[in-house]
Parts: structure tokens; C-alpha cells; sequence
């Protein structure tokens, strides 16, 4: 059954490329048109203003379509400059744009993406030496305050900056020294809770009051068998509802969606019947039909729903694509 709606659905990989699920269509079609060959996609975005304009993370730096990913072109990021894993647009200004690498760096941009700068930011003094380098993992701001931006790192803990992404500092607080809770997978804040950040970790999720002041457990075990929590989504429609994507490992057999309605105080599965059999990785929900929600499993597992996640479709990535991270819908 096609995907209902009029958005599109991006879904990157970083074993084989970026695909494409088309409105009204239930076939993914494989992107390529000025990517590099054998191209890791790691994070998407879609810019909030115009569903034309796609922008992807890969191993050779962003890139951008303008014609909801039909065709792409390199934006201007220094060469050997690290692989992009995610991106942040300002709030109330997309034409500022932040993006965040592994090795973790994090860039700028003031101009759409057309060039990007190097920031300041600091991994920190929590960095644990992993089979990969620490990542940025996820870029969040508070809507209500744009200039406090937080930066999740995988495996590092949490930074801060409080002037647009100048300067940054270190707020791990109590996440360290467990490697646990340093393994950080998803960073939001929303409107309805000014100076608050949300995290999800290796642990579980945590909510940080007082722009992370301190970090605050959440229960999550009372919801769920598995704990493993992965991807963080604020929902476009509604400031009090946050999604979250689980698994029982980083590699697992099992995967779940989650939804809070009232910022992390209590949880429901999302989705009877839908049976993940990887670690779900990633979650989105459609900034223009609140309904329309989708997610990602990590072995090329994707799955649909236009009724805010009461029923599901599942949309079976091409058999090359495993170890899937990115995702995007508008």
C-alpha cells in the first residue's frame, strides 16, 4: 500500500546510499545523481520552510537537492573535513544552519548551507574510547531561546552553548563517569518546556532542567522490557509529545516506538502489532500531516503510519541497505 500524504520519506544508510519513498507511492527508489559512489548517509533534513530543499549527511560532508533529492551538489566544506552525521536548523531562521561530524565537530553555516565554518565546540573530558570516534550525534535548541544549543556525543556526555554555538561548555554533571549514560543518542527541547533539554541514552532517556543543570532519570523500565533507548523526536504538532525509538542493544533483535504526551512524565508503545526484528534507529513525524508518522530499523526495516501510529504499513528497504540511520520526512 502507497504511503499516504504528500510527503516524502529520505532514508540513509551507511552501507548503500540514500532512498526515497515518494508520496503516493510504496516503492523506494535509490538516489544517486551527484553523490559519490558507494556514498554513507548517516543524517537528513528537510528544510522546514521548503520540502524542495533536502540536505544529507555523508562520509564526504553535506550535501544538498533541490528537487526533493533527484539531483545533489557538494556544498562548500572544507575537503577532509569529517563525515556529517546530523543537522540542526536555528529556530525562527533556517537560513542558519548547524551540522555535527565523527570525529565530533560541529560547523555553522549563515548562508543556507552554501559555506560552513568550524566552531569552537570541545568533545569534553568524558570522550571513552569506543570502536569508532566520538560522534555528534544530535543537535538540539530551545525554541523558545535559540541561542542555547545542546550537542549530544556518542560516547561523551552532553555540551552546551549559550550564544548561538560561539563558545560551548561541558555539562555531563552526574551522566559521567558511566559509560552507560556518556552514550548519548538523542538531544531535543521544545517549546513547552522553556531552558529544559531532553536526552535518551544507552540507560534510558533523562531530562535535564535549568538548560542541563542536572539530569533527572526517567522510569522508563516500568514501560518497557527493553531499555536501550536510540532515537529522541519532538513532534512538529504538538510541543508536549516526544517519540522515542528503542532496541535491546545497539544491535539487537528487537525494536520498538515509544511516545510521551507529557515530556517524559509517562510513555505508550506506539503501534500494536508492528514487529521490529533490529533496533529501532530512527523516528520522524510529518511537520505537515501530524498524522503521518514513520521509523527506521537498523537492519533496513521501515515502517509507515498515517493515523498518528494507531495502525502500520511496513515499506521494506532494498536488501542492500543495512545499517540504517538516517531519516527524513516532508
Amino acid at each position: 500500500m502507497a504511503f499516504s500524504g504528500s510527503a516524502n520519506v529520505y532514508v540513509g544508510a551507511e552501507n548503500s546510499g540514500l532512498y526515497r519513498l515518494s508520496a503516493g507511492s510504496d516503492q523506494w527508489e535509490t538516489l544517486s545523481s551527484g553523490l559519490p559512489n558507494q556514498v554513507q548517509v548517516q543524517g537528513i533534513a528537510v528544510h522546514p520552510e521548503n520540502p524542495d530543499i533536502v540536505y544529507v549527511g555523508t562520509n564526504n560532508g553535506p550535501y544538498r537537492s533541490s528537487d526533493r533529492g533527484s539531483h545533489w551538489e557538494r556544498l562548500d566544506y572544507p575537503a577532509g573535513a569529517p563525515g556529517v552525521w546530523t543537522f540542526l536548523f536555528r529556530p525562527g531562521d533556517p537560513s542558519v544552519m548547524y551540522l555535527g561530524t565523527a570525529p565530533g565537530e560541529i560547523y555553522r553555516s549563515t548562508n543556507s548551507g552554501d559555506s560552513w565554518q568550524k566552531l569552537s565546540a570541545m568533545m569534553g573530558s568524558n570522550e571513552c574510547q569506543m570502536n569508532f570516534p566520538t560522534r555528534v550525534i544530535g543537535l538540539a535548541a530551545d525554541p523558545n531561546f535559540p541561542d542555547e544549543m545542546y550537542a549530544a556525543l556518542e560516547v561523551a556526555g552532553v555540551i552546551r552553548s549559550s550564544d548561538g554555538g560561539e563558545t560551548w561548555d561541558e555539562i555531563t554533571g552526574s551522566l559521567a563517569p558511566s559509560e552507560n549514560t556518556l552514550d548519548l543518542h538523542g538531544v531535543q527541547c521544545t517549546a513547552a518546556s522553556p531552558h529544559t533539554v531532553f536526552i535518551t541514552t544507552r540507560q534510558g532517556p533523562f531530562i535535564g532542567p535549568d538548560r542541563g543543570s542536572d539530569w533527572i532519570p526517567v522510569n522508563f523500565g516500568q514501560y518497557s522490557e527493553i531499555t536501550y533507548t536510540r532515537d529522541l523526536w519532538a513532534a512538529p504538532y504538538d510541543p508536549n509529545v516526544l517519540f522515542v525509538s528503542i532496541g535491546a542493544a545497539a544491535r539487537s533483535k528487537q525494536g520498538a516506538l515509544y511516545r510521551s504526551r507529557d515530556l517524559f512524565k509517562t510513555f505508550e508503545k506506539v503501534g500494536v502489532g508492528v514487529t521490529a526484528n533490529s533496533t529501532m534507529m530512527a523516528v520522524r513525524a510529518d511537520p505537515r500531516a501530524s498524522r503521518n508518522v514513520f521509523c527506521v530499523a537498523r537492519d533496513g526495516e521501515a515502517f509507515g503510519s498515517a493515523d498518528d501510529g494507531a495502525t502500520w504499513i511496513a515499506y521494506p528497504l532494498p536488501e542492500a541497505a543495512k545499517e540504517v540511520r538516517g531519516l527524513a520526512v516532508g
